[in-house]
């Protein structure tokens, strides 16, 4: 069965039945051909996978059984799995907010180098050419970290909305109501979008390789040594 006749043949019968929300759960099986579809499954091996539709429309018809003490313990379990769910969000969220700041480290340090601003002398002394092209090195980072970070948040997202159908399936099947195709992990961007940040990303390597050799070149030479940081007395404190 082709995906067009599954969602055909399952629509109709949601339709037969009087389901609530029959655009909303054919939608959600439409979405999940698409993920299956990108995984590398074929349309046949994804409908074989999901059923007769018949059967499952036959779920959404208003039944349920009375499953109260599977229900209990389910919502329980479920209280459990929320806890350490919520703190490995909160963690996976911090480390979106590191990425970030790196981000923003990154853009105001080279704009520092190549605007020639040296802020309460934070950073060391070299020649302005040095620091230019550090500083072009560094843009190129923080434009790989903003291509990172772009796609981290979205698995991030992911990883949310699948958790979220699976707390919500748990409590379904524990009701004896129906549930919804799981929701994949893995990031969906459309094709534009990839495209366009697969760019970013292969310019931004070569700009910041290119950059940082060169910057390395420049400062060895300015220096007259290799180790540039120590002709310069990047690491010499005075106590």
């Amino acid at each position: 069965m082709t995906k067009n006749e599954f969602l055909t043949k399952l629509s109709h019968e949601l339709g037969r039945r009087n389901v609530a929300d029959a655009a909303d759960v054919a939608n959600e099986y439409e979405q999940h051909f698409s993920f299956k579809l990108a995984d590398g499954y074929t349309e046949e091996e994804i409908a074989a996978r999901l059923g007769d539709p018949s059967a499952l429309a036959a779920q959404f018809d208003g039944a349920s059984v009375s499953a109260g003490g599977r229900k209990v313990v389910t919502v329980i379990g479920l209280c459990f799995t929320d806890l350490f769910a919520g703190i490995f969000f909160t963690l996976l969220a911090a480390w979106q907010i590191v990425m970030a700041a790196c981000i923003v480290a990154f853009t105001a340090l080279a704009v520092c180098l190549v605007g020639g601003l040296n802020t309460f002398s934070m950073i060391p002394e070299m020649p302005y050419g040095c620091a230019v092209v550090f500083g072009i090195a560094l843009l190129a980072l923080a434009a790989l970290s903003a291509v990172g970070s772009i796609y981290y948040g979205a698995f991030l997202k992911q990883l949310m909305r699948a958790f979220g159908r699976f707390h919500s399936n748990a409590l379904a099947s524990a009701s004896g109501k129906a549930t919804l195709p799981p929701i994949a992990v893995s990031v969906r961007l459309c094709p534009k979008a990839k495209r366009r940040l697969r760019t970013v990303v292969q310019i931004s390597m070569a700009v910041f390789a290119t950059a940082f050799m060169l910057a390395y070149v420049i400062c060895a030479v300015s220096a007259g040594s290799l180790e540039f940081w120590h002709a310069w007395g990047w690491f010499n404190y005075s106590v």
